[in-house]
């Protein structure tokens, strides 16, 4: 454990400003634009990323939602993450939320619940939804105060939305070190006017993709202008799914970003062959670029959504059964230098008022829903990042 205090500390550091990770080599041009076409590897030695994304956390806190470790309170949930290995956390943002729903988080409780974050020690990953709600590959809703806007006059809202954002969040020291520009935008965002497919359909379109580019290239230009050492992420969904994975990042030839983003739901996205055979195919194509799961979870619970399938093989919807679904994982994903980071989705579900405007129940946090208790599989993901080079 003291090894994790230590990581925990140095982390804080990570968290003060914008210019405190080390520039990778395929970053900016001079004028902070465009994208380095050299084929770069990726360091083996380099930190692996362990997160958690524990955006409902400060919104659970403060509804009264416990959590337990040994039957003993926790406090101070980011601590509890950082003194057990977890050094990011990924909280959503969404533009003008409903402050009283499950999609409540904008830029004011991303202050609050970043600032926890770093004092315990962990660095920050922003997830950008560009939306007022939920956004995933199967809606992506334009905000509503932006519902007017034409494609150029959307793609200048969200480079000016961006820089804000991160310059509000650089004015109280608690700068990402890590940006992602949409959540699972494998359809594209903002809806219609960024809607694509990699398939035959009415999105599959040099119109919607030129607008589509449009919308990241602008993201991705404030993430460089105000936070110009943190790594841009393209995130998709298709953590299985090589296809679909390979023909999305093709048309990301020209958008300047550090990391591919996936997520990784066994019983969505298949066996932990087709991950393997998914980050293979991107890191031989893609050498220049870092391999991330942003997102991955496994149930532990009969009530769990992974019951619907069988596609994530033998692994029972129980504590045990989840523990050993994220330890293969984590074997699985050490096979791959390019992958740098895993993080685990909703990791704080636990035990609340089942009448709170916040309570999402899907049963597969690390904590029990019923007893608030932490489960075995919170102490398998940190596994990750003790790794040796190939």
């Amino acid at each position: 454990m003291k090894w994790y205090k230590l990581l925990s500390a140095l982390t804080l550091l990570c968290c003060i400003g914008c210019n405190t990770i080390e520039p990778d080599n395929n970053g900016a041009d001079d004028n902070g634009s465009g994208n380095n076409s050299g084929n770069t590897e990726i360091p083996v030695t380099q930190t692996r990323l362990v997160g958690a994304d524990l955006s409902q956390w400060l919104a659970y806190r403060n509804d009264n939602a416990e959590w337990y470790c040994n039957g003993e309170t926790i406090d101070n949930l980011p601590a509890f993450f950082a003194d057990n290995g977890y050094n990011t956390s990924r909280l959503r943002l969404f533009v003008t939320p409903d402050r009283n729903s499950t999609a409540c988080q904008d830029i004011q409780y991303i202050i609050e619940s970043a600032e926890a974050m770093c004092s315990a020690g962990m660095n920050i990953c922003l997830d950008f939804h560009y939306s007022d709600t939920w956004a995933d590959p199967g809606k992506q809703t334009i905000p509503a105060e932006w519902e007017s806007l034409d494609a150029v006059a959307l793609a200048n809202k969200v480079y000016e939305y961006t820089r804000q954002t991160l310059l509000t969040m650089a004015a109280h020291n608690v700068s990402p070190t890590l940006i992602q520009i949409g959540n699972e935008i494998t359809a594209g965002m903002l809806w219609d006017t960024g809607r694509v497919s990699v398939w035959e359909d009415n999105y599959n379109t040099p119109g919607q993709w030129s607008n589509f580019t449009m919308l990241l290239s602008n993201a991705a230009k404030a993430c460089r202008e105000v936070c110009p050492d943190a790594k841009i992420v393209i995130h998709i969904d298709r953590g299985g799914d090589a296809a679909t994975s390979m023909r999305f990042y093709e048309k990301m030839a020209a958008i300047d970003y550090d990391v591919i983003g996936l997520s990784y739901y066994p019983y969505w996205h298949g066996s932990l062959t087709q991950l393997g055979s998914t980050v293979n195919q991107l890191s031989t194509h893609y050498p220049d670029k870092e391999i991330m799961i942003m997102e991955t979870a496994f149930g532990y619970n009969e009530w769990s959504d992974d019951t619907a399938t069988a596609q994530y093989g033998n692994y029972a919807s129980t504590p045990e059964g989840q523990k050993r679904m994220m330890s293969d994982l984590v074997k699985t994903l050490q096979q791959y230098s390019h992958v740098t980071g895993i993080f685990y989705w909703f990791a704080e579900e636990t035990k609340i008022d089942w009448r709170s405007s916040y309570r999402i129940d899907l049963n597969r946090g690390l904590f029990d829903k019923e007893s608030g208790e932490v489960l075995p599989a919170f102490y398998t993901l940190p596994e990750f990042s003790r790794h040796t080079t190939e």
